[in-house]
């Protein structure tokens, strides 16, 4: 009785959380605005009671202290994204897992998996977004520093060779760079401009081109070379890591095979015999058992990827 009572209520939360969180998400994507024209009303959806709500759960956040990581991982996934509007979103969402969770089954083992994945989800997908841009950069960058130093052999300074790779290269890298120009352009020294891009992309090659350009412009110095001889390193030791990854392959297979296999197995035997496997969701024994196996597979995982990586 209780629980019919409860559905309307408990859909109602779910959907109108669901909205404000997308609401929110298509507001920090969409493209800006126009101005408003002469007496037009500003929009009030700025000053009402979900932007209200974004900036109480960052200010919740930030008292906790990773607003400024979350904030650090949102610009190195070139993302347009403010960390309360993710945050917002991302507990918003949970809830609503939750909620729904909990009246479509009786399990509470499943109630937890399926808020576990919901609460993971948005946090592995800006990791995997922030790996893929980090990717494109690294593998970007040799022939950027290449056009960088042949633009200075050709007479052009070092704000010009940068124009000219905002004009010639495709993002991450134009974007990036696009920043450092405007920030330069804005009065920043250009040194603390490449600071501000090597804190977003998160690459050692690009900190050694900036501690290079930061000697060049004290001691002095031939930049062109240097940069060519941090590109031409770049590509060695890209080279290096591709043979490595080429030699480590069967390990890594063999880990990735390891770790999906009790997976692969569970789901099997429940499409098979379901009630085989609900003793170990419907008793203490059972959840035991699911929690100590849970254990051991996170420290097999570290483990095998322990073993299977090699610094270079």
């Amino acid at each position: 009785m209780l629980a019919s009572l409860l559905m309307p209520v408990v859909f109602g939360l779910f959907f109108t959380s669901f909205f404000l969180a997308a609401f929110v998400l298509v507001d920090a994507l969409a493209p800006k605005r126009r101005a408003p024209r002469s007496g037009e009303e500003l929009p009030d959806h700025q000053t009402a009671l979900l932007a209200r709500a974004v900036e109480l759960t960052r200010d919740a956040a930030d008292k906790r202290g990773f607003v400024d990581a979350l904030q650090a991982k949102i610009d190195q996934s070139g993302l347009t994204l403010r960390a309360g509007e993710l945050i917002f979103f991302h507990v918003a969402a949970v809830i609503a897992i939750g909620l729904l969770a909990s009246f479509a089954t009786s399990s509470p083992v499943f109630v937890v998996l399926l808020v576990g994945l919901g609460a993971a989800a948005p946090l592995v997908g800006l990791e995997l977004v922030r790996k893929r841009r980090e990717s494109r950069f690294h593998d970007q960058l040799p022939d950027t520093l290449v056009l960088i130093g042949g633009a200075l052999k050709a007479g052009y300074s070092f704000l010009q060779a940068i124009d000219m790779v905002v004009q010639e290269t495709l993002p991450p890298v134009s974007d990036e760079f696009k920043r450092v120009l405007a920030e330069s352009q804005l009065g920043l020294p250009v040194e603390q401009a490449l600071d501000h891009m090597a804190q977003r992309v998160n690459s050692t090659n690009f900190y050694w081109t900036v501690m290079a350009v930061k000697i060049q412009r004290e001691v002095g110095g031939n930049l062109a070379e240097v940069l060519e001889i941090l590109a031409s390193t770049i590509r060695e030791r890209d080279a290096v890591s591709r043979q490595i990854k080429t030699l480590t392959a069967e390990g890594r297979l063999s880990a990735i095979i390891l770790y999906i296999l009790p997976f692969v197995v569970a789901a099997l035997l429940w499409v098979m015999n379901p009630g085989y496997l609900s003793v170990m969701f419907t008793t203490a024994p059972g959840i035991g058992m699911l929690v100590v196996a849970a254990i051991m597979l996170v420290v097999g995982g570290v483990w095998l990827k322990r073993v299977v990586t090699i610094e270079v």
